[in-house]
């Protein structure tokens, strides 16, 4: 009986997986990714934050990203990867490569360069279906 009652609590525990994590007004994305280079160099520890063009007040998204030691990202909304929501989208860039985890505000590397949305030249639109977004290599300078 003992043996059922395990049993019966791990089935339910693979249940409460990544899909249950998602808001039940979420919703659908598609997958971007992309590789950012600082100075012509693959660079780590980049923010990136995509800001909607049109943004929904009842069901409004944010969607990140950061770049790993090759410089490569992959966008999240929902779960780490998961993607962005369709639409159209301004990209705002903050190197924070050196942040101190017990620093409040940590310096930008790039000195705010690419971080105002308004002034941004960076931009993406997520079509509402088909194959996963490549961004390709985006060029940043100091």
């Amino acid at each position: 009986m003992l043996i059922n009652h395990v049993v019966l609590f791990c089935l339910l525990c693979l249940g409460c997986g990544e899909a249950e994590r998602k808001p039940p007004n979420a919703k659908p994305v598609l997958p971007v990714s992309g590789l950012v280079h600082v100075d012509g160099v693959p660079k780590a520890g980049v923010r990136i934050i995509f800001h909607a063009k049109v943004q929904d007040p009842a069901n409004a998204t944010r969607s990140v990203a950061t770049t790993d030691a090759e410089g490569r990202f992959k966008a999240w909304t929902y779960q780490i990867d998961d993607g962005v929501p369709p639409g159209d989208y301004t990209l705002t860039f903050n190197d924070q490569s050196e942040a101190k985890p017990h620093l409040r505000d940590n310096p930008d590397l790039l000195n705010g360069k690419y971080s105002d949305p308004v002034k941004s030249d960076f931009k993406l639109t997520v079509p509402e279906s088909g194959d996963p977004v490549d961004m390709g290599t985006i060029e940043l300078t100091r």
